[in-house]
């Protein structure tokens, strides 16, 4: 007996690394496994592999990996392009093949850069066989800003051929329309959901991260970069160790160059005995840390979804933030813990706030637990995913 047809899931990296767009997937994933009117298949691009190849399976979700080639490398050259031409045609007859023998139906490309070419090209051959969504989470957008004005007109051509483009918020779905001059009805907005099960889960792991001589900590949780935002939580936070505040500061996130001037940042402060990194800790461990804290800060000047907003929600960790992005649509445009970016007086007040009002904090915890559950969970996503990747199927 023939099984369902199968839904293809791509991310432009391998699963092992952190961050927020691979557990989106990996949730859309478990939950098409789950409804069995799909069978997802996420592939990982792998430029050390030069052949397209199935690595296993496991509950329900197969799994490939492979090469995806751009049209252009590290620079803009005709000797790129002539490469990408060259090699376009054996590429698509492998996808192709692949396609059939798996029954591919819908491919989401999540996160889409210039080495999804391939699959706009698939789409273009295969118009009424094949549904192509592309899902940007926020980065991806940011970073096709920076392209020159050939490689910005070809990023259009891409991510036009796309039956739907996919984002995680209204602000980022906004952003995206602006700057690839879209046709409003092809991109629509799907906010990230959370597993709810798995958090429920992560109740029961009993991590306490290195926080010295400290019983009581603030958590941020973000990448290293610039647009996050910690050298102003640095000032924030010195700022109520000088009112006697009695926490330590604890920074999650991704390795980046920026961590080196982020713990430089720290020595100038004079504050190495009160902040301590933990980079690249695994989502289960990061999870008990959030769950642990007195307050979640995240301090961004740009964030196009937060989904540690939405974890720290549901575990009932009071969650103070910069008014930037999507952090509105997440907490609701009235909660009382934000405040404006790149002002550390702001951020202390909101976080002084925060932690000294007790029954008001409580209150919205609540409340923020109960939006999460009901609006952002990865079931709610699932759904609102599976129209967009069946409409007109």
């Amino acid at each position: 007996m023939k099984g369902p047809p199968s839904l293809l899931l791509v991310v432009p990296w391998d699963l092992k690394a952190h961050g927020s767009v691979n557990q989106v997937v990996v949730n859309l994933a478990r939950q098409a496994a789950r409804h069995e009117r799909l069978r997802p298949i996420i592939f990982c691009a792998d430029r050390s592999q030069h052949q397209l190849r199935v690595t296993g399976e496991r509950a329900g979700i197969l799994y490939a990996n492979g090469r995806l080639r751009a049209p252009t490398g590290a620079q803009e050259t005709v000797g790129n392009l002539v490469k990408f031409a060259r090699s376009l045609r054996s590429d698509l007859q492998t996808w192709r093949a692949f396609i059939e023998r798996y029954d591919i139906q819908v491919i989401n490309a999540h996160h889409p850069g210039l080495d999804y070419f391939v699959f706009s090209f698939l789409r273009r051959s295969r118009r009424h066989s094949l549904r192509l969504v592309y899902s940007l989470h926020g980065d991806d957008i940011l970073a096709l800003q920076k392209y020159g004005r050939t490689l910005l007109n070809a990023a259009r051509w891409m991510l036009r051929q796309a039956d739907s483009l996919v984002c995680c918020s209204q602000d980022l779905s906004a952003l995206t329309t602006r700057t690839l001059r879209l046709r409003e009805p092809q991109v629509c907005t799907i906010p990230n959901g959370i597993d709810v099960g798995q958090l429920e889960q992560s109740r029961g792991r009993d991590f306490r991260p290195n926080i010295g001589s400290y019983g009581r900590y603030l958590v941020n949780v973000a990448d290293y970069l610039p647009s996050m935002g910690q050298d102003v939580l640095l000032q924030a936070y010195r700022r109520l160790l000088r009112e006697q505040l009695d926490c330590a500061l604890l920074l999650i996130g991704r390795t980046t160059p920026h961590l080196a001037q982020l713990r430089h940042r720290v020595r100038l402060l004079g504050l190495s005995k009160q902040v301590f990194f933990l980079p690249d800790l695994d989502h289960a461990s990061t999870l008990a840390a959030v769950r642990h804290a007195q307050l979640l800060v995240q301090s961004s000047r740009e964030d196009p979804f937060g989904t540690t907003l939405l974890e720290a929600g549901f575990l009932g960790t009071p969650i103070v933030a910069t008014r930037v992005g999507s952090t509105p649509e997440v907490l609701g445009s009235y909660y009382p813990y934000l405040c404006k970016a790149d002002d550390p007086t702001a951020l202390a007040e909101a976080m002084d706030e925060a932690l000294f009002n007790p029954t008001e904090t409580e209150h919205e915890v609540r409340l923020i637990r109960r939006r999460v559950a009901t609006l952002f969970s990865s079931s709610t996503t699932y759904n609102a995913y599976e129209a967009a990747w069946c409409d007109g199927a």
